[in-house]
């Protein structure tokens, strides 16, 4: 075996450069590899998470949609017919606010760009309001593959 001397010259001290060189930059090169796979499988699992928050407010909306068609099914006197309206509405507006907030939510009360014709009759009126109301709603349906759904959104809070 060589002096200790001899370990620390030339070649010999140009290899052990080398080697420390290659451990640390291994080691940092394996840290940042197993940083990178951390973040990777969080950002995967908050992707997950979104698209399911997604599918249940779609869900929930198309629900809401249908169930304009209940109100409108039976002959119901005016003022029945005004109480399951508002009721409707005020569910799917709570819905929207929920998983949107409240531009989404003050966009579909809005007439704005809708023309309607009534009769003159207060069933008319009732009528045209919920589906106003369910203009807004097949537009949003659509839209809500692009539109962030809030991270507190609970859909165990809404049934239709």
């Amino acid at each position: 075996m060589p002096a200790l001397v001899h370990w620390f010259t030339g070649g010999a001290l140009a290899a052990f450069l080398a080697l420390l060189t290659t451990t640390a930059t291994l080691g940092f090169a394996w840290y940042r590899a197993a940083v990178t796979e951390q973040d990777s499988v969080a950002s995967k699992a908050t992707s997950l998470a979104a698209t399911e928050r997604v599918r249940q407010v779609k869900s929930l909306l198309g629900k809401a949609s249908a169930a304009t068609a209940s109100i409108f099914k039976t002959e119901m006197t005016e003022p029945e017919l005004t109480k399951a309206a508002e009721a409707w509405v005020n569910k799917t507006h709570a819905l929207i606010v929920a998983a949107y907030g409240d531009g989404e939510g003050a966009l579909f009360m809005d007439n704005s760009g809708y023309v309607f014709y009534t009769d003159g009759s207060e069933k008319s009126k009732i009528r045209n309001w919920v589906d106003g109301r369910s203009r807004r709603l097949t537009e949003l349906i659509p839209r809500t593959d692009r539109v962030a759904v809030r991270e507190d959104f609970d859909p165990n809070k809404f049934d239709f």
